[in-house]
């Protein structure tokens, strides 16, 4: 891959994932300045229970995407993914199937109705995300990037007519969030229709390659679950302890601190295909110069709370109660950048799929135990905010602390230096106004930035002479 390449899949990405932040952004900010508290409560558990959408295809999906991550397109056995294809969308119809039956038990009809529609959700997730894993595999950036932003765009441009209409009801919400991921897999489908729409008589129940797609995918599959669970288990507690409306407004807030979250999948995505085409041993040099970017990359994201703490309380006073833990949650993308485009991407990169796994689960269970302890003994919703970061510190570094051993490089100076920037951040946003909260910041990184100047010009220059070269 070219550096041109490469530049040109970057600005697909970012361009796509932009759009995502956009959208992402203006319905933060207007959604729940125009429904009740409550239904924005429900609308955030919907949008809770689709992030774990995937967990119900069994690491089928997953499992093509770590087999054929490199490959190109044009090579790829159409015949076999084309019966795959048709094989997990059964699978899906029927797991739909179970779950809108379990919706109609339920005795509340808001719940019944978020299942229900979580069971159409799910077949649409899935199907979109296998398309996706093709694209991002078969290096296919660009269409990658358009499926991406088509169902956002859709979504929003329903979701604010309907607004601005008067219709202020969270289930509407919730079926032009349906709508959006139709027309979005739609536009996948056409993508790779070579695949979807081969003869009826190509079709063959390919159970082998199933079941070797899923031993290979059911690792990663259960390593995304539990990382979706170290978070979801404080949420979980919140809605449990707290009640849907206290987990409306502090999922607004996770929203909002967890927003430059979407550029490090921007660039994670197109960074795995182009290291699955390189030595070990550059991948290994890389790694230690795209952690120094990345990191001066995430500090100075950091700025970004300063203004929203000032606006945000103005705009969405019903919530003021909630955003003041924005000085403790902010510092989230820290953390789960460095997991997501580092200790993630090199992991499944390497094919230490099972150290991904157990790292993720003792995370997870660090995370039940901080939960647990907080919300049948303590009851303290400051202390379980300030919780969140103390467990994406933990996955965060004890994922590196594994990775670096394999590559034989040390970081602890690294992570004991970065851990004292956050404390510092949250320490002057949590106790001081503005401005000696960002003065005392900006004073933390500018000794950063002195301490990490030779590291980090390093970083750039190996990045610009070698990430260009062919693999």
């Amino acid at each position: 891959m070219r550096i041109r390449q490469l530049l040109k899949n970057f600005s697909y990405t970012i361009f796509s994932n932009f759009i995502t932040l956009g959208v992402s952004t203006i319905l933060i900010l207007i959604v729940p300045k125009l429904i009740g508290i409550k239904a924005y409560g429900y609308w955030q558990l919907y949008m809770f229970y689709t992030s774990y959408a995937g967990i119900f295809v069994f690491g089928w999906v997953d499992g093509i995407y770590l087999r054929f991550g490199g490959q190109q397109y044009d090579k790829l056995d159409k015949g076999l993914f084309h019966s795959q294809f048709l094989m997990i969308l059964m699978s899906q119809l029927l797991v739909s199937f179970f779950i809108f039956i379990y919706s109609l038990f339920s005795s509340d009809s808001n719940m019944e109705f978020i299942f229900q529609m979580f069971a159409i959700c799910l077949i649409l997730y899935n199907m979109r995300g296998l398309i996706l894993y093709i694209l991002q595999d078969t290096n296919r950036i660009q269409e990658y990037a358009l499926i991406n932003s088509i169902g956002r765009i859709v979504y929003f441009c329903l979701a604010i007519i309907a607004l601005l209409v008067g219709i202020k009801e969270y289930k509407l919400l919730i079926i032009v969030d349906l709508i959006g991921r139709a027309v979005a897999l739609a536009f996948g489908v056409y993508s790779i229709r070579d695949i979807v729409f081969l003869k009826s008589n190509t079709f063959y129940w390919s159970f082998q390659e199933a079941w070797l797609n899923i031993s290979v995918g059911i690792k990663l599959l259960i390593a995304n679950f539990a990382g979706l669970l170290i978070i979801g288990v404080v949420r979980y507690g919140i809605q449990f302890f707290w009640g849907v409306s206290i987990f409306g407004k502090v999922s607004l807030t996770l929203s909002i601190s967890n927003l430059l979250m979407t550029f490090i999948s921007a660039i994670s995505l197109v960074l795995y295909p182009m290291l699955r085409r390189i030595s070990q041993e550059k991948a290994t040099n890389l790694y230690l110069d795209i952690r120094e970017i990345l990191m001066i990359v995430l500090f100075f994201g950091l700025f970004l709370y300063y203004p929203i703490d000032y606006l945000l309380p103005i705009w969405l006073p019903k919530y003021q109660d909630s955003l003041v833990y924005m000085a403790l949650l902010f510092p989230m993308c820290i953390y789960q950048g460095k997991f997501e485009l580092l200790v993630n991407t090199f992991l499944k990169t390497f094919r230490y799929e099972k150290a991904l796994l157990n790292i993720n689960l003792i995370s997870l269970l660090f995370s039940v135990v901080v939960t647990a302890i907080n919300v049948f003994f303590i009851h303290n919703l400051t202390i379980l905010m300030f919780s969140i970061i103390l467990i994406l510190w933990f996955q965060s570094s004890l994922g590196e602390f594994y990775l670096t051993r394999q590559l034989h490089i040390a970081i602890f100076g690294d992570i004991v230096l970065e851990t004292v920037i956050v404390i510092v951040f949250m320490l002057s946003g949590w106790f001081l106004e503005f401005p000696q909260s960002i003065i005392l910041y900006s004073i933390a990184l500018g000794g950063y930035l002195w301490i990490k100047r030779k590291k980090i010009s390093n970083g750039i220059n190996y990045v610009k002479l070698n990430v260009g070269k062919r693999a």
